[in-house]
């Protein structure tokens, strides 16, 4: 992990996020290292790449590759286009050094075609995961992707229905945005008609979680699905029954209008109480007036209270960023 990348997880790393489950109404996940596994096919591709064509090929961290694969993601370049800069930036010049003239043309469709079917043997989508994303839908919450990917793998995974399970699909490659850039945040939320607070989001990396965290959104961090499951059982919904959003709706409506009694009766009871003490003749009539107030008050007080603290025991939950 690089010196910023540890200075991004300091952001959120271990801190406690307060989730109030009345509010949650959208669940968004990250793709690859989330639903699949993750995958090393472009560095597998580069060392095919160097094998046939007797090159080196410099990795992520040369800004040349940078710079071609956040073309690639934001959909400005396809996969063949990345592939041709690859060609003319690190082979045609080592084969013009080398005194091949003319130089010889690679035949870009063909790795183009060999990029997709590694990306495809070796891509499956978790089973588990797939049933977390149905029971999510049957709960009543709406479930969307959000991911950094390109056309050669958006095709291969919407071939296969990949995204078939999902109500909304935000592919970088299609909307020009990359997280961890804050726009690409804020371009779902908007897309949804959706507030920070009523998301959680998923995502393998920190470095994605902390502009979605800044911005309001519960985040968890994947790490494996056993681990998701227990994080699911610490936010209170690790039941992920039918109908559950309904449930947890209906518990905070009951919640809403005790709050609501309680309110209305410690109004009525103080008025009750100032016209009673403000007399200098206090009836009978008056004085049960104001006693029967008062009881009203501490019924829908001690009500009030119970419902209170249920709403602390099951609607709101606190989880840390691992």
């Amino acid at each position: 992990m690089s010196h910023h990348e540890e200075l991004e997880k300091l952001k959120i790393y271990g801190k406690k996020q307060k989730v109030r489950l009345y509010r949650i109404k959208h669940f968004i996940f990250d793709f690859g290292g989330v639903l699949i596994e993750k995958t090393f096919v472009l560095k597998n591709l580069l060392d095919i790449l160097q094998t046939d064509l007797g090159i080196t090929i410099p990795r992520m961290e040369n800004p040349h590759i940078r710079k071609y694969k956040r073309k690639l993601s934001s959909g400005r370049i396809s996969s063949q286009e990345f592939l041709e800069k690859i060609f003319k930036k690190f082979y045609y010049p080592y084969q013009k050094k080398n005194g091949t003239l003319p130089p010889k043309i690679v035949n870009v469709e063909y790795y183009v075609e060999l990029w997709f079917d590694l990306y495809t043997q070796v891509t499956h989508i978790s089973s588990d995961m797939a049933e977390i994303i149905e029971r999510l839908h049957q709960a009543g919450y709406t479930v969307s992707l959000m991911s950094n990917t390109h056309d050669i793998h958006a095709k291969s995974n919407q071939l296969r229905g990949f995204y078939d399970i999902f109500d909304y699909v935000f592919l970088s490659n299609e909307i020009g945005l990359i997280k961890p850039d804050m726009a690409k945040y804020k371009f779902v939320m908007k897309k949804l008609e959706a507030e920070p607070k009523e998301c959680v989001f998923i995502d393998d990396k920190i470095l994605n979680l902390v502009p979605a965290r800044e911005l309001g959104i519960i985040v968890i961090r994947f790490e494996s699905f056993k681990r998701f499951r227990e994080i699911l059982r610490d936010l209170g919904i690790g039941d992920i029954r039918r109908d559950l959003r309904r449930e947890i709706k209906a518990r905070y409506s009951v919640y809403k209008k005790k709050k609501k009694e309680y309110k209305k009766a410690k109004k009525d009871y103080k008025k009750a109480k100032n016209e009673y003490l403000k007399k200098k003749r206090r009836s009978l009539k008056r004085r049960l007036e104001f006693q029967k107030k008062r009881a009203q008050y501490q019924k829908k007080k001690s009500e009030y209270k119970h419902e209170r603290e249920k709403k602390k025991q099951e609607l709101i939950s606190k989880i840390k960023v691992d």
